[in-house]
């Protein structure tokens, strides 16, 4: 009986989704990216993704330098997403960070990504037909001892 009732949440979730593409097509220009939520590379739109900011922004801990990061943007997809590169496996191995991206003017920025342990790391994707900001919380991993909040850009 679980399984049936699953199936039918599941169902209905697909239903959702698909009238939800439906609206987007037919929804004016301000509509929300249908990908806003969704990882950004296992939906294919970082392989047309783009850096909004003219630059990225390092990130250290006192003289050590963490690694960068950046406000990206998929012209395919219309979303955003922050993605942060670490400097090198001793900053991969000694620091945990979480990227985030919003759009602005809003808030609840831990929209942290699917895979923390990847290099990149990114955030889930948010709707790029308005102006979206990113930036990430960063940590010393293990200790989980809080070093910044670094602040990417607004596009």
């Amino acid at each position: 009986m679980k399984r049936a009732f699953d199936l039918v949440k599941r169902s209905a979730v697909v239903l959702a989704l698909g009238l939800a593409a439906v609206t987007a097509v037919a929804a004016p220009a301000h509509a929300v990216s249908a990908y806003s939520g969704g990882n950004p590379y296992s939906s294919g739109c970082a392989g047309n993704g783009a850096q909004w900011a003219s630059s990225s922004v390092d990130v250290w801990d006192g003289s050590t330098y963490v690694g960068y990061g950046y406000l990206r943007y998929s012209y395919g997809c219309q979303a955003n997403w922050s993605e942060f590169r670490y400097a090198n496996s001793a900053a991969y191995n000694n620091y945990t960070v979480g990227p985030s991206a919003w759009e602005n003017g809003t808030t609840g920025t831990d929209q942290y990504s699917p895979d923390l342990a990847a290099n990149p790391v990114y955030s889930r994707m948010v709707d790029g037909r308005s102006t979206a900001c990113a930036g990430a919380q960063i940590y010393r991993y293990p200790s989980g001892q809080h070093v910044t909040w670094a602040f990417f850009a607004c596009a």
